[in-house]
């Protein structure tokens, strides 16, 4: 069945049957970075960033089930004049569905966000070595800078 992505609601998805086994997917493939082990995802914050009119989650359903999550985040960068940017603060796509394009399209939705929102561009983080980081620059994203992590406590 072909996927379907849409705007979603933070209860949508922090309620639905499938989330937790989408977020210990997300981790176990993403997550590089030790010290966020353990770490759950934070619902109300979720809820006062939609709320604030700065997240924009997206998921995507095949057979009305949520296989993907996108949550699109939209600042403004003081240094550079205030202008807008969006970046992707979560996106993932269960790997059974992938084959599909529904990461494609979900990719597309994060973009058609960020056009609407007047930013003028998306930022998309991906986890060094993984399969969205050798995909990115095929669908016309090129690397502008990396991050780098140095635990301070």
């Amino acid at each position: 069945m072909e996927p379907v992505i849409r705007a979603i609601t933070v209860d949508e998805v922090f309620d639905s049957p499938v989330f937790v086994a989408l977020c210990d997917e997300y981790r176990e493939e993403s997550l590089r970075n030790p010290d966020m082990l353990g770490a759950l995802p934070d619902r109300e914050g979720y809820e006062r960033l939609v709320a604030a009119g700065l997240l924009h989650p997206l998921g995507v359903f095949v057979n009305d089930e949520l296989v993907g999550i996108c949550a699109v985040l939209i600042t403004p960068v003081l240094h550079f004049g205030g202008k807008l940017i969006a970046s992707t603060e979560t996106l993932f796509v269960a790997e059974a569905h992938r084959s599909g394009g529904a990461g494609i399209k979900l990719l597309r939705a994060a973009e058609e966000v960020a056009v609407n929102a007047g930013a003028g561009g998306l930022y998309v983080t991906a986890p060094t070595g993984g399969r969205l980081e050798k995909l990115l620059p095929h669908v016309g994203y090129v690397e502008t800078n990396r991050v780098f992590f140095r635990r301070v406590q």
